[in-house]
């Protein structure tokens, strides 16, 4: 059984074949094109793995709401994604969440510090409608960004946790993590900081189109997978911010 199949290198899909004799029923396989976050584009069936004709598109997401889903898809309006078997086009049409809830919020601030202050506000607006503080997420492309946030949190005597240094459950504390770090993970409520246009592309992770323009449009559409994965890790509430100029990928929430 594979899983998160959209972000394995093909040298991994190789050690797989090999490990596994091809038959009618040899690997199960589930991945989310849309969530590759990674420049792992592979066609599986030059890698001697079938995928044509065997394959169905799971579209009930349950994890998020209908007004979180509606909103993170929209980050991804206008690109072309790849399917998995790397011989199509996956497409997004159809899928659909069975819970609704609050929409999300988006909201520019003058400043990093009226960002975050607005952050350690609304955190606290969570905790006082009894959601648990290791129900909570904050995430940003930079782990400087989330020191900054942890300091803030720590003076109102909110606490809180890195998910790279103590991911248990155990752990009380608001979640800390990058962007990166929040794949497979899920929480009730889930805030981006810092979502700016500095960021979110992130220049040095771009290839100037001058240079190649197909690799420069699959980095590009790979920024936008990264906010698209932050984004649905919420199952109740999303809280997205910027200081300056936001992202040009939420240039549909900015008002």
């Amino acid at each position: 059984m594979v899983d998160e199949a959209q972000d394995l290198h093909p040298a991994q899909w190789r050690v797989l074949r090999a490990a596994v004799p091809p038959g009618a029923d040899d690997l199960f396989i589930t991945g989310d094109p849309h969530q590759r976050i990674y420049d792992s584009r592979v066609s599986l069936a030059a890698l001697g793995i079938s995928v044509a004709g065997r394959s169905s598109r799971l579209r009930i997401n349950y994890r998020s709401t209908e007004e979180i889903l509606t909103w993170s898809t929209r980050v991804l309006v206008g690109s072309s994604v790849g399917d998995l078997g790397g011989e199509g086009e996956d497409s997004l049409t159809g899928y659909r969440s069975l819970l609704h809830g609050r929409r999300p919020a988006a909201q520019g601030y003058p400043s990093a510090q009226a960002e975050i202050g607005a952050l350690v506000e609304r955190v606290r607006e969570w905790l006082g409608q009894g959601v648990g503080p290791s129900e909570i997420a904050i995430c940003a492309r930079f782990n400087t960004t989330l020191s900054g946030v942890q300091d803030e949190l720590s003076s109102a005597g909110i606490p809180s946790v890195r998910v790279r240094d103590q991911p248990g459950a155990e752990v009380d504390g608001v979640r800390l993590a990058t962007m990166h770090a929040m794949k497979g993970l899920e929480f009730r409520c889930v805030a981006i900081v810092g979502v700016t246009s500095r960021a979110v592309p992130f220049a040095k992770e771009v290839t100037p189109p001058e240079v190649d323009q197909v690799q420069h449009d699959n980095d590009l559409l790979r920024e936008r997978c990264l906010l698209f994965v932050a984004s649905t890790r919420a199952r109740e509430a999303l809280h997205v911010s910027w200081s300056g100029a936001p992202s040009p990928f939420l240039s549909f929430a900015v008002h």
